[in-house]
């Protein structure tokens, strides 16, 4: 066996969907990373199994040993533990063949009966499959990919500085898995969020239970005859409108029955029209209130 060269064979290296942001990469990186790699190792195993004689040195150079840095980058411990026992079975039958360097230890020219490495192969193809059978992906469609995309929403000034950023990548992450109740659920803290900075700025009460009071309040002081309302109420009255409007148009996402109803179930249709409606609102109200529940007058 020819000796390895190289990053030292027990080297790890995190596999894509560990270091990818929530365990999210493309089929590219996932082929990048080790699609040859499995191919290459499956045509050497089936050839080392399917020979009646030794296989020809080139067909296991370096197998071994880079097997065994791919599944310390894999996390496939029981693998790399048969692999392990194959090097020992070599220097048992070849005490003089380990070699050791800066770069980790290789078995060079060791000879081992073929029965005998067949029986290693076996035992370490069917382990490897077993293990990376035990890994799940999932894929998500093209048109869901950008919510699972760190920078979503990122460039969103006004949404930073209410610190909403965070929670609407939540509420994209569930739409792209296919988690609609779980999407409503953290856009409604989003909402809850902002109806409270509204209720704050026109002092009206706030219940997390219903909307009707800032509604209410917002009509009452709407309704007043314009002679008598002050100057500040009429330049902030075209926001508090579209408040209105807003309202009317998140209530349709069942707000009260997305938070206490076990059995309230919604659709991806229901998701992306709450997601396209809460992140027009929530846009509107962190142009308009300030965090501490003033409204600036910015249209």
């Amino acid at each position: 066996m020819a000796s390895h060269s190289g990053n030292n064979i027990l080297d790890s290296v995190s596999p894509p969907w560990e270091t990818a942001p929530e365990g999210v990469v493309s089929l590219l990186a996932m082929l990048e990373f080790a699609a040859r790699d499995y191919l290459d190792l499956c045509h050497r195993f089936g050839i080392i199994l399917g020979m009646g004689r030794p296989p020809d040195p080139d067909v296991v150079r370096d197998v071994w040993s880079t097997l065994l840095k791919d599944t310390s980058k894999l996390g496939l411990p029981v693998t790399r533990e048969h692999i392990l026992c194959l090097f020992e079975e070599f220097v048992r039958l070849n005490p003089a063949s380990l070699k050791s360097d800066a770069t980790g230890f290789s078995v060079v020219g060791a000879q081992i009966p073929l029965d005998v490495m067949q029986r290693h192969v076996e035992t370490i193809y069917k382990t490897l499959k077993a293990e990376l059978g035990s890994i799940l992906l999932r894929a998500i469609p093209r048109e869901k990919s950008r919510y699972c995309n760190p920078a979503w929403l990122n460039d969103a000034t006004e949404l930073h500085e209410f610190n909403m950023v965070d929670e609407f990548q939540k509420a994209g992450r569930c739409f792209a898995y296919g988690e609609n109740t779980a999407c409503i659920f953290h856009l409604m803290r989003i909402t809850d969020f902002c109806l409270r900075a509204v209720a704050k700025s026109i002092n009206a009460g706030y219940d997390a239970r219903t909307w009707q009071e800032i509604g209410r309040k917002i009509n009452e002081k709407m309704e007043q005859k314009y002679q008598i309302k002050s100057d500040d109420w009429k330049q902030k009255e075209p926001f508090y409108a579209e408040m209105l409007t807003d309202l009317q148009a998140i209530s349709r996402g069942h707000r009260n029955a997305a938070l206490h109803e076990l059995e309230k179930k919604y659709d991806e249709r229901e998701a992306l029209y709450m997601l396209t409606v809460i992140e027009s609102f929530a846009r509107h109200v962190a142009k308009n209130v300030k965090s501490e529940g003033t409204v600036t007058g910015e249209r």
